[in-house]
């Protein structure tokens, strides 16, 4: 006979994989269009960076769009592997390896966390190239400096508002499926 332990624990089961299946919807979706806008711009920034060096005189702000070029291809090669692993997302496993990996999923620090650092780079190199004509110093490299330390502050403003949102949408279901695989472990 089941008590009420079990009727609640099936309940909360029934919400957390409700929940998680509409942000493995959410996930799908936004990662399958940032791959295809990420790898359309790829191509223009280096088509940009090529005509640039050909038709102008070569400059070191051209140089940007060869870094923003492979900042996007970066970020491209990544949300192609995100949407790989949304689309894969297999809710007919057994409960306990569906909460794990569910949580594994929602984690905020992990492997493809660190990996995003690489394209934030390159794109923040690629702007402190292209931009630093535009910072009144008579310095190139205080120039680049400068540019560069203004599009880092905007990227960390960007990831606390990231940060944010994965409290919001993502930390509550990562600390259901952690509850409910703990209270199945006993």
């Amino acid at each position: 006979m089941k008590t009420e332990q079990d009727y609640k624990q099936e309940f909360d089961l029934e919400q957390l994989v409700k929940g998680l299946k509409k942000e493995d919807t959410r996930y799908l979706s936004l990662t399958k269009s940032f791959k295809w806008i990420m790898g359309v711009l790829a191509p223009f920034y280096f088509m940009i960076f090529v005509l640039g060096m050909i038709i102008d005189h070569p400059e070191i702000d051209k140089v940007g769009f060869l870094f923003f070029s492979l900042g996007f291809l970066a970020f491209s090669l990544l949300f192609n592997s995100l949407h790989k692993e949304y689309k894969s997302v297999d809710y007919g496993v057994s409960t306990m390896e569906m909460l794990r990996k569910a949580a594994d999923r929602y984690a905020l620090w992990q492997t493809k966390t660190y990996l995003t650092i690489i394209p934030i780079l390159l794109c923040a190199i690629g702007f402190s190239f292209s931009a630093q004509k535009g910072f009144p110093f008579e310095d190139l490299v205080m120039r680049i400096l400068v540019g560069f330390g203004s599009i880092l502050f905007f990227l960390c403003c960007g990831g606390f508002v990231g940060y944010l949102i994965w409290r919001k949408r993502q930390k509550p279901l990562r600390d259901k499926a952690l509850e409910l695989l703990r209270e199945m472990g006993k």
